[in-house]
């Protein structure tokens, strides 16, 4: 009877968060509860990482994952309209990464 009267035990669950980081706001850094254990300059490469130690890998795999990812270059235009349906949203631009 006395088994019920306490909450099942679970494990803790981590918040995990992509957060802003540097002076002049340009770097990027994984905050885990509130601590920051991986830093780079973009996106890609911390959301690799993430993307693969929560689906299961340990740390040295999950960096070997990111930097991979972080290697592979960018689409081309014709790369991007190859899966381009238009359903009501702009074309590719030929130049993602420049602001116009």
């Amino acid at each position: 009877m006395s088994q019920y009267l306490r909450p099942p035990q679970s494990p803790r669950a981590c918040v995990y968060r992509i957060v802003q980081i540097g002076s002049l706001r340009d770097g990027w850094a994984i905050e885990v509860d509130g601590i920051i254990t991986r830093s780079a300059l973009t996106t890609t490469p911390l959301a690799a990482w993430l993307d693969a130690r929560l689906a299961g890998a340990n740390e040295f795999d999950a960096s070997d994952i990111a930097k991979v990812i972080e290697q592979q270059p960018q689409p081309s235009y014709e790369e991007r309209m190859a899966v381009f349906s238009p359903t009501g949203r702009p074309e590719p631009s030929r130049e993602p990464f420049t602001r116009s």
